[in-house]
């Protein structure tokens, strides 16, 4: 099995989780913050929009009419090889259509583990993203319930308390969901997890919130890896994926568990 994923490694760009065939390439960049363009007037103008985006509630040029792209240019972060996929399914019925939420991909930062005693995976200084692709229709609103739903008892685990700054921190990471319309199917949602202790969220290339909070970040990651993971097969996945990718480097984990390679 290790001589496949080397040999083909040589040649898969992008690789397909096994489900779904949902898209994953196999290595990211992630972008850096955007530069705001928001614009201030009264009345409308050709070529904006009244929205909300990364400078909030304001006018933005509008995409997806010729106007300016304000979402951040890709291919400028360090390169993060992928090293796990899986699915996100309700009560776990991966086996049933509509059960299946989302798959989710794990990137790394490969210098971030190699040297010395391997780190764990959940290590905070590990730079980390992972990738959310949508399998079927649903609301952003939707999506941030769930989300709110999982993390608050494990936000709560980890302070050891049932208030505090982190449900501060935890509704402006859900807020980022709340003002999404209907995510289709194939939109794509990062969880950027650089090592400084912050988390930034993007949504189909545009950056919607960026919370500095070490306790989010481990509930997040958690959520995956933890000792109650929400998709136990994921977990698997990502801890096996992240030991060939310790020993062997990201390259040598392609097609990573979870995933089959693109045709040559």
């Amino acid at each position: 099995m290790a001589g496949s994923r080397g040999a083909e490694s040589e040649q898969a760009s992008e690789v397909y989780e096994t489900n779904t065939e949902l898209s994953f390439p196999t290595t990211i960049s992630i972008p850096p913050a955007p530069r705001p363009m928001i614009q201030k007037w009264t009345g409308s103008k050709p070529g904006y929009v009244f929205q909300m985006g990364p400078s909030g509630l304001g006018y933005y040029p509008d995409r997806y009419k010729g106007g300016i792209n304000y979402a951040a240019a890709p291919g400028t972060g360090p390169p993060l090889g992928l090293v796990g996929v899986g699915m996100r399914c309700m009560l776990q019925r991966c086996d049933v259509h509509i059960a299946r939420a989302y798959a989710i991909g794990l990137y790394i930062e490969e210098r971030t583990i190699r040297g010395g005693d391997a780190p764990p995976v959940e290590d905070p200084k590990v730079n980390k993203t992972l990738r959310l692709v949508m399998a079927r229709e649903v609301k952003g609103g939707h999506i941030g319930k769930g989300f709110d739903r999982t993390l608050i008892p494990k936000m709560r685990d980890i302070t050891g308390q049932k208030q505090g700054d982190w449900k501060g921190e935890l509704r402006k990471f859900t807020r980022a969901f709340q003002r999404i319309g209907l995510m289709k199917v194939g939109a794509e949602v990062l969880f950027s997890m650089p090592g400084d202790g912050s988390i930034t969220v993007y949504v189909d290339g545009v950056q919607h919130e960026k919370i500095q909070s070490p306790t989010l970040c481990q509930g997040v990651v958690e959520m995956y890896l933890g000792d109650s993971p929400v998709a136990p097969l994921v977990k698997e996945h990502f801890l096996e994926g992240f030991r060939t990718a310790y020993h062997k480097g990201c390259k040598a984990n392609v097609p990573p568990p979870g995933t089959h390679a693109a045709a040559a």
